[in-house]
């Protein structure tokens, strides 16, 4: 594990990453807890959906200006803000539920307060990295950060039960507003590098900067091209195809448990992985034949006649995906984008995530209704689609990391 001390001998980087570890458990049990307390308070699922879209509007909306607030400021600025509105609105909403004063238009509020905080907190949190630890460290700390994420997401929608289960609804949103509080003053807390001039424009103007060097940089448009892809193809797939794909094959939830489980345990290997044995130069390589195995394994998944086949599939294609994708792209746009864009350009890279999510969802959904297994076919065509046609870019083939 020696190779693990090159990001961790950096101060600022051990109190930002520990903050956000705890930031991210706390995230995945949210989702459960404020599920089931919208569904508690309203009984209605379908208000369940109105709030979620609430939040979802004004992230994508404000998404590239968040990106340009971040260049403009600082990203460690922008999360500690980001932390403690979140971090505020849950506290707001547990104290609300504990006086019994709680109404269903209080979720609303929340979902848009939410919304625009995540807006902001998004392209923030992707460029931090480069602020905390040199740029030879930053496949490793990429690989650090994604650790954390799938152990936050194997443990915390478990968690996020237990605390219901054990403490109420109340208890676990002040357990989850804390976790907020708590990233916010690591941020604070963490030391900080020397301050960067930065010119005072219009903001319009900067993010027109940073939509023109996406637009310009061939780089940035193949990884908006895998990140389109992937969204077409991911979303739908584990939204509704594998929860389709397990009542299929057994007819039992604990179906659907095993799967996402493989997948969250092969993740969670991949970025183990990464972070030991860091990553090839060869990035272009990398990602495209990434792109062509995860393909490949999608059309295969929906046509497997066993659950456990399809699990073994599923975790060693996360170990993989977690290589290339959740550690080996955040890495590469780290290091090839200009720091004072890189605020402007996650947030653009974000944008596909959050517009074509809904579509693949709908598309998976009539599909599944249809037939499973060319529901999972139809998901590998847009990876398929890309893989194929990057491996003829002789361009795309020759990327590299630095």
């Amino acid at each position: 594990m020696r190779e693990l001390r090159g990001p961790l001998r950096s101060r600022s980087f051990r109190f930002v990453w520990a903050g956000e570890s705890i930031s991210m458990f706390g995230d995945y049990s949210y989702d459960v807890v404020f599920a089931w307390l919208v569904l508690s308070v309203s009984d209605s699922p379908a208000a369940l959906a109105a709030v979620l879209v609430t939040t979802a509007v004004p992230r994508g909306a404000l998404l590239l200006v968040g990106g340009a607030v971040t260049d403009r400021l600082s990203p460690r600025a922008v999360m500690l803000v980001s932390h403690l509105v979140r971090g505020g609105c849950v506290l707001a909403l547990a104290l609300l539920n504990a006086t019994g004063t709680i109404q269903v238009w209080h979720f609303f509020v929340l979902g848009v307060l939410v919304g625009v905080a995540e807006a902001f907190f998004w392209p923030a949190s992707a460029s931090i990295l480069p602020s905390l630890v040199p740029e030879d460290q930053l496949p490793r700390a990429n690989a650090l950060v994604g650790t954390s994420e799938q152990v936050g997401r194997l443990a915390g929608p478990v968690t996020g039960g237990l605390l219901v289960a054990l403490n109420g609804t109340t208890g676990a949103m002040l357990f989850n507003s804390a976790t907020f509080l708590i990233a916010a003053a690591t941020l604070a807390a963490a030391p900080k590098g020397a301050p960067q001039e930065k010119p005072a424009t219009a903001l319009w103007r900067e993010i027109g900067v940073g939509l023109s060097y996406a637009r310009n940089s061939v780089e940035m448009r193949i990884v908006l091209l895998l990140i389109t892809a992937a969204t077409l193809a991911y979303a739908g797939l584990f939204g509704v195809g594998l929860p389709a794909l397990a009542k299929g094959l057994t007819e039992s939830p604990i179906a659907l448990g095993v799967l996402v489980s493989a997948w969250g345990a092969g993740q969670l290997a991949g970025t183990v992985s990464a972070a030991i044995t860091g990553l090839p130069r060869r990035w272009g390589l990398l990602i495209i034949g990434m792109t062509l195995c995860e393909g490949v394994a999608f059309a295969a998944v929906g046509f497997l006649p066993s659950l456990w086949g399809a699990a073994v599939v599923l975790a060693v294609l996360g170990v993989g995906v977690a290589y290339s994708s959740d550690v080996a792209l955040p890495a590469f746009v780290q290091t090839s984008t200009p720091r004072e864009l890189l605020g402007r350009v996650n947030s653009i890279i974000d944008l596909p995530r959050v517009t074509l999510e809904p579509v693949s969802v709908a598309l998976m959904g009539l599909l599944v209704a249809v037939d499973v297994g060319w529901g999972f076919a139809m998901a590998a065509v847009p990876m398929l689609a890309v893989g194929v046609g990057l491996a003829f870019s002789k361009t795309a083939r020759e990327l590299r990391s630095s």
